[in-house]
C-alpha cells in the first residue's frame, strides 16, 4: 500500500533489521542443526544395519515431523513472543540430536528423525511469520529473502560441518555437535537473550501494530498461491534431490563427487535467486517476482528433455535453483494481505502444503521414472508447475507495486 501522504518514522527504512537480524539468526542455526543429520545417514545406516529401505522411513519421520508441526507452529507464531518459540523448538531439536547421536536401535532413530522435523517446522514457521509480520510494506520482499538466505545457508552449512566433524570423530560426534548448538541457541533466545527480550517483543508487537495490509484475498487466490508452494517444493523433491542425482548417476556416468559439487553450484544460485527476487519484488513488483521465477523453474526441468549432456544437466540444476526462489516471493503476496494477527496461521497452511509437495514429489515421479522413464518424468513435473504459472498469471492480483505508483 502506498505510503504517500504520511511522515515516514525517522530510520524506519532501516530499523526493521532491528526486528528481524536476531530471527534470521535462530532460522539460520536451526537450519544447520536440522541438516547436520544428512550426511550421517550412510554410516547411521551401516553401524546400526539398516537397510536403503529403513533410511527412507527415517527420512520420512523428519518430513512427518514437519507435517505435524506446521500448522500448530503458526499459531502458536501469532500468540507467543517469537524468542520463546526459537527457544522451545530447538530445545526440541537438541533432545532429537542427542538421541541419534545414542541411538543403537532403528526405533530411536526415527523418533530423532521426528523431534528434529518438529523443531525444524517451529523454527521455521515461526521465523517467517514473525518476519513477514513486522517488516514494512516496502521491505516485506527483503525481509522474506533474509529468511530464505538465512535458511539456505544453514542448509549449507549443517551437511559440512557433519562431514568435517564426522571425519574427525565419527557420525555419533556429529549428531552430538548438532545438540550441543541446539542448546547453545535454546540458552541464547531464553536466558542471555532474556535482557532485550522484552525491548525486541515490543519492537515487534509495535510493527504488527503498524501493518497495513491490502485487501484481502479471496478463497481462490489463497488456492492458487497454495499451489504456487505445493509446485515450487514438489519440484525441489522430485528433481534436485531424487531425479537429479539418478540422471547424473545413470546417464551420465558421474560420480558422487562430481554430483555433489553441481548441487553445491545449486545451493548457490538458490541464495543468489532469494536475495535477488526479493529486492526485485520490493522494488518493483510482487507478480515481476514471482510470474519469471516459476517461468525459469520450468525451463530448468525442461531441459532435461535434451539428450543426455553434462551441460544441460548442469544448466537445468542452476535455472531450477534460482527460480525455487518463487515460494519465498508467493509467501511475500500472502503477508501483504493478512492482518498482522493472524500472518502465523496463513504461513503455517502455507508451509503445510509446501512440505506436501515435498513429500509427494520423490515419490510419484520415483514411480513415473522407474516405469515410465526419463521423459515422462521430467514432463510430469513442467506439467505441475504450468498448472501453478498459469494459475499464478490468471488469478492472482499485484499485491505490491512501485510501478503502479
Amino acid at each position: 500500500m502506498s505510503m504517500r501522504g504520511r511522515s515516514p518514522r525517522p530510520g524506519t527504512d532501516a530499523s526493521w533489521l532491528r526486528s528481524t537480524l536476531p530471527l534470521a539468526t535462530c532460522v539460520l542455526l536451526v537450519s544447520t542443526v536440522a541438516w547436520i543429520r544428512v550426511p550421517l545417514l550412510p554410516d547411521l545406516g551401516d553401524e546400526l544395519s539398516l537397510s536403503a529401505t529403513s533410511l527412507g522411513w527415517v527420512v520420512a519421520a523428519f518430513g512427518a515431523g514437519r507435517l505435524v508441526m506446521d500448522l500448530p507452529a503458526g499459531r502458536l507464531a501469532d500468540r507467543f513472543p517469537p524468542l520463546y518459540l526459537f527457544a522451545v523448538a530447538s530445545l526440541v531439536m537438541g533432545i532429537g540430536s542427542g538421541l541419534l547421536a545414542a541411538a543403537h536401535a532403528a526405533a530411536i532413530v526415527l523418533v530423532a528423525s521426528f523431534l528434529l522435523g518438529a523443531g525444524s517446522a517451529t523454527g521455521n514457521t515461526t521465523g517467517m511469520a514473525t518476519m513477514s509480520a513486522v517488516a514494512t510494506d516496502d521491505r516485506r520482499g527483503s525481509a522474506m529473502a533474509l529468511y530464505s538466505g538465512s535458511l539456505l545457508v544453514g542448509q549449507a552449512l549443517g551437511p559440512a560441518l557433519a562431514g568435517l566433524l564426522a571425519s574427525a570423530g565419527g557420525w555419533r560426534t556429529a549428531a552430538a555437535s548438532g545438540a550441543a548448538l541446539a542448546l547453545a541457541v535454546t540458552a541464547w533466545s531464553g536466558i542471555v537473550g532474556r535482557r532485550r527480550r522484552a525491548e525486541f517483543e515490543g519492537e515487534v508487537r509495535r510493527r504488527r501494530r503498524e501493518r497495513t495490509p491490502g485487501a484481502p484475498l479471496t478463497g481462490l487466490q489463497h488456492v492458487v498461491l497454495y499451489g504456487v508452494a505445493f509446485s515450487v517444493f514438489f519440484t525441489v523433491g522430485s528433481m534436485p534431490q531424487m531425479l537429479i542425482p539418478l540422471i547424473g548417476a545413470d546417464d551420465l556416468g558421474l560420480d558422487t563427487a562430481a554430483i555433489g559439487l553441481a548441487l553445491g553450484a545449486g545451493g548457490l544460485a538458490r541464495v543468489a535467486g532469494a536475495f535477488g527476487t526479493g529486492l526485485l519484488s520490493d522494488l518493483v513488483s510482487r507478480r515481476w517476482a514471482l510470474l519469471p521465477c516459476l517461468v525459469l523453474q520450468a525451463a530448468g526441468v525442461a531441459l532435461l528433455l535434451q539428450p543426455p549432456g553434462v551441460h544441460w544437466w548442469l544448466l537445468a540444476i542452476i535455472a531450477m535453483s534460482l527460480g525455487s526462489s518463487g515460494h519465498a516471493v508467493g509467501a511475500t503476496m500472502l503477508g501483504d494481505r493478512t492482518n498482522a494477527a493472524e500472518v502465523g496461521r496463513a504461513l503455517g497452511r502455507y508451509r503445510f502444503i509446501g512440505d506436501l509437495g515435498l513429500v509427494a514429489g520423490p515419490v510419484l515421479v520415483a514411480l513415473v521414472y522407474e516405469y515410465a522413464g526419463r521423459e515422462v518424468a521430467v514432463l510430469s513435473v513442467c506439467a505441475v508447475l504450468l498448472v501453478g504459472l498459469v494459475s499464478a498469471a490468471t488469478l492472482l492480483p499485484e499485491t505490491h507495486s512501485r510501478l503502479r505508483r
